[in-house]
């Protein structure tokens, strides 16, 4: 069943206008066809009682909650290509509620906050279509560019985590009911007083093996990781 973040207003659900094209020509939906109506974090079961106006009732509210236990913000250093566009997809799947891109000293790309909100459209709407693909009940929020050396407040967690190379003892952490901070390096790294920085600022650094992971997968593995032992 198509899932939709949407406006319910009155008992009915009101699509974007790109939602309803997409319900109508593309699913090609029927009358009595049913969805899935997200908004403010609530699921509603819906039918289509009429196609022009296109009319949506809703049914019912549902009792659904796919969400982490735990909110994760992933810090994910610039990087080249389509790797951020590939990293906001994969990281909306495994459950990150906010995704910020970070500029470190040996970033190959270099993005700034003009180029940043050029971008937003496309980002915001690979975390919605990625949200509604995997059922979640939020849109990540996306936010940059932020300096590595200083990072807001905002961005910080009750745990706050670096992944590093050069780690050689990962602490044994309580995550459970605790906010979470991960921070992933670009292609080229971190440079040494980068994690100084980072560990004044209450990061601590973790391994994620034995081999250097490429950045994208780097971030796919701990989010992976960190949803597993949440959801255990």
């Amino acid at each position: 069943m198509q899932h939709y973040f949407a406006k319910i207003d009155d008992g009915y659900v009101h699509l974007s206008e790109n939602d309803a094209h997409h319900l109508l020509h593309v699913m090609r939906n029927k009358v009595g066809d049913s969805l899935i109506a997200i908004d403010n974090g609530k699921e509603y079961l819906a039918d289509i009682k009429n196609l022009s106006p296109l009319t949506i009732e809703v049914i019912e509210e549902l009792d659904n909650n796919n969400e982490l236990e735990s909110d994760i913000t992933l810090l994910y250093c610039l990087a080249k290509g389509d790797k951020i566009e590939f990293v906001i997809q994969k990281a909306t799947e495994l459950g990150a509620k906010k995704i910020a891109l970070i500029s470190s000293k040996y970033c190959v790309s270099k993005i700034d906050n003009e180029a940043f909100k050029k971008k937003y459209p496309r980002y915001h709407l690979i975390a919605k279509e990625a949200s509604e693909q995997c059922h979640r009940q939020i849109i990540p929020e996306i936010v940059g560019v932020y300096d590595i050396n200083k990072l807001p407040p905002e961005l910080l967690s009750d745990v706050n985590l670096v992944a590093y190379e050069k780690c050689e003892d990962s602490p044994l952490l309580e995550i459970k009911g605790k906010s979470i901070s991960i921070l992933i390096g670009s292609e080229g790294g971190f440079d040494k007083k980068e994690i100084e920085n980072l560990k004044k600022a209450g990061f601590k650094s973790v391994s994620l093996g034995k081999r250097i992971l490429r950045t994208e997968t780097a971030a796919v593995y701990a989010l992976s990781v960190l949803g597993y032992y949440l959801e255990k």
